[in-house]
């Protein structure tokens, strides 16, 4: 159970919970022209599904866009953060290292870029370095930083689920029995493909291979949202003015996942380089804090 409801539940489950069941609704709203209850029951129920569906997307979201960026090979912000070239100055990246090695005996090689070996070190000096923070009570914009980028990646995994769903409402305008056949046929198969992977993933240990199984997942995913919206609108009904809304709304939907798939890779590398600071900042200030003063002299 959960013992302390925080700043990364709110942005990081309830936000992005509740944007997914408004896409879900959006339609059924449109088609029928009424707005969601807003009594407080169920205000305090849509929270609590709210919270479960935002647990359900970031668990999606986490494995099939992972925080690695893609380089010549795929590398987390904190380790990219001690490469000679890179947006920590160079002094810090040297005080980090000298600190580093004192505290844990780990050697980071700021002087070299990273490779698997080394890169190994950074991200278990990089953990260190956070639990440091944390039972320190030293966390601070470093947090913030986790949970937007979090919510971002989170609510880029709804708005590519949005605009797959609404895709499939819109297109319910051109209803017909072979089109109804074939989405139920795409249905059933992607959900027998979407068990088929779970199956397989399981029994996988590669990391590689784990993650072209995770976006396969991923796009199994927006095929049983297309196919069910497609067969939620046909049996709607829905009017040629509100499947163009909804058409519209899919293309929106695009572009919002553009955008958020930047934020996220900002915040995503904020987070990291904001962790190095936070670690270099809190053992300068308790250094500082146990030099003797001229009264204890």
């Amino acid at each position: 159970m959960i013992e302390k409801f925080n700043f990364y539940d709110i942005y990081g489950y309830v936000l992005p919970g509740g944007v997914f069941l408004a896409i879900l609704w959006a339609p059924f709203g449109l088609v029928k022209g009424t707005l969601p209850p807003g009594d407080w029951s169920a205000a305090l129920i849509a929270g609590a599904i709210a919270y479960v569906m935002g647990h359900l997307l970031q668990n999606v979201a986490t494995n099939a866009i992972p925080s690695r960026r893609t380089t010549k090979r795929n590398r987390y912000p904190s380790e990219i953060c001690l490469d000679p070239v890179s947006e920590l100055p160079t002094a810090a990246k040297v005080k980090i290292k000298t600190l580093i090695e004192t505290q844990f005996g780990l050697n980071l090689q700021i002087d070299k870029e990273g490779d698997a070996e080394i890169d190994s070190v950074r991200n278990s000096a990089f953990l260190l370095a956070r639990q440091v923070l944390i039972q320190g009570k030293a966390v601070s914009y470093a947090e913030q930083f986790q949970g937007m980028y979090a919510l971002s990646r989170c609510l880029f995994s709804a708005f590519w689920v949005a605009c797959a769903y609404w895709v499939g409402w819109a297109a319910a305008a051109a209803r017909s029995t072979y089109l109804l056949s074939g989405a139920i046929i795409l249905l059933v198969s992607a959900f027998l493909g979407l068990l088929n992977i779970l199956i397989i993933r399981a029994k996988v240990t590669n990391p590689e291979t784990k993650h072209r199984l995770e976006i396969a997942y991923a796009l199994g995913l927006s095929i049983v949202f297309l196919t069910a919206g497609y067969l939620a609108g046909a049996n709607s009904h829905l009017t040629s003015h509100i499947s163009a809304i909804l058409a519209f709304m899919a293309a929106c939907s695009l572009l919002a996942c553009y955008r958020l798939k930047g934020a996220y890779n900002y915040y995503a590398g904020r987070f990291a380089s904001t962790v190095w600071r936070d670690y270099l900042a809190f053992n300068v200030t308790s250094a500082g804090s146990h030099e003797p003063s001229n009264q204890d002299v």
